[in-house]
């Protein structure tokens, strides 16, 4: 994407000397997920096919995760079994009919996917 202007011009634009800032045409995002997943199969790494979009399909991506990471944001724990402790504390307050009414649910988040995997 850089290369007509070569390293120098990244590195101005990144450290912020905008002196002279040059118009780029980013390519779509299809080209740059081609690019990728070409450069990924050359190094030798198995791609898996997904959707570009996938609403959050597992329980814990819709419920779990967003509810507990603002209340663990900024902690710092120096063991695992430190950060285990508290996120099981955590886990036990979410009201069972929380975790009922999630997978009562999940059969119509599930339905919003329409690529088979395998």
């Amino acid at each position: 994407m850089f290369e007509p202007y070569g390293p120098k011009r990244l590195s101005d634009m990144v450290t912020g000397n905008e002196t002279w800032f040059p118009f780029f045409i980013i390519p779509p995002k299809r080209l740059n997920r081609m690019a990728t997943t070409q450069s990924l199969r050359e190094l030798g790494i198995q791609v898996l096919p997904h959707p570009a979009y996938t609403p959050d399909m597992a329980p814990c991506d819709f419920l779990l995760f967003p509810i507990r990471k603002d209340r663990l944001a900024g902690r710092k724990f120096d063991r695992i079994q430190d950060l285990g402790k508290v996120v099981n504390s955590e886990l036990r307050t979410i009201p069972e009919e929380d975790y009922q009414g999630v997978f009562r649910k999940w059969p119509i988040r599930l339905k919003r996917c329409h690529v088979e995997y395998f």
